[in-house]
């Protein structure tokens, strides 16, 4: 029997929701060009390892998708670990997504995919994200240029879903690019099989809750352990 194709591994995936009433910037830390977050609950995750963090203001249109490193505390006292991601100003950018309506909602996911440029060149790189319009590529080995044409071709699954069609780069970030399907019908099958395994792992992904008794009401940082190791890095 011929062996059945490779599925995505489990989107590795925590979820956040402050209220209205919380002061978000007293439970970020920023370190030069990163930001700490101490996530108050178990995780899976080892230290290092990736991890995708949906953070969220209680009745805002959008969540504020980010991924990050997981780094563990030291001690016993609290629960959690510390969540570093690669960006400042996370709350700001949270805010600003208060009563935004996104016409597709961009979904978590990770998986390998071949691109190829117009002029032939080929190169492996991972979607971190994805909608029914576009997704975003992570980890990539070279330089995209803002409109250009690539074809993304998912790797480890059959041939009728492996093909997401053609896009076009409409931003660039360092080793992050954005991409808008170009042409939505010659992958969609694709990627709606990827939509519903982006989903179920959301689905199934606890929200843990600011708490009400939380001091950062009263401008005091939140109860939380000392910081990691990897906050006196320069």
């Amino acid at each position: 029997m011929p062996a059945k194709p490779a599925q995505p591994p489990p989107v590795p995936l925590v979820r956040y929701c402050f209220d209205p009433t919380a002061n978000v910037e007293l439970h970020f830390h920023e370190l030069d060009e990163r930001s700490l977050f101490f996530y108050p609950s178990t995780v899976a995750q080892k230290d290092g390892q990736w991890i995708f963090a949906e953070l969220r203001i209680e009745g805002s249109g959008v969540p504020c998708l980010l991924r990050g490193r997981v780094h563990s505390q030291e001690g016993t006292r609290f629960t959690g670990s510390w969540l570093e991601f690669p960006v400042r100003g996370v709350p700001a950018v949270m805010k600003n997504l208060q009563g935004t309506r996104r016409a597709r909602e961009r979904l978590p996911i990770d998986v390998t995919v071949n691109l190829r440029r117009a002029d032939g060149t080929k190169a492996l790189s991972r979607i971190s994200d994805v909608s029914a319009t576009g997704m975003r590529l992570s980890g990539l080995p070279l330089l995209l240029n803002v409109g250009e044409e690539l074809s993304v071709e998912i790797l480890g699954v059959s041939r009728t879903q492996s093909n997401l069609g053609t896009g076009r780069v409409i931003w660039v970030r360092m080793q992050e690019a954005g991409v808008q399907v170009a042409h939505p019908d010659a992958g969609q099958a694709a990627i709606q099989t990827l939509l519903a395994k982006a989903e179920a792992a959301r689905s199934t992904a606890v929200e843990q809750s600011h708490p009400k008794s939380c001091p950062c009401r009263h401008g005091r940082r939140p109860p939380e352990p000392p910081l990691p190791k990897i906050a006196d890095r320069k």
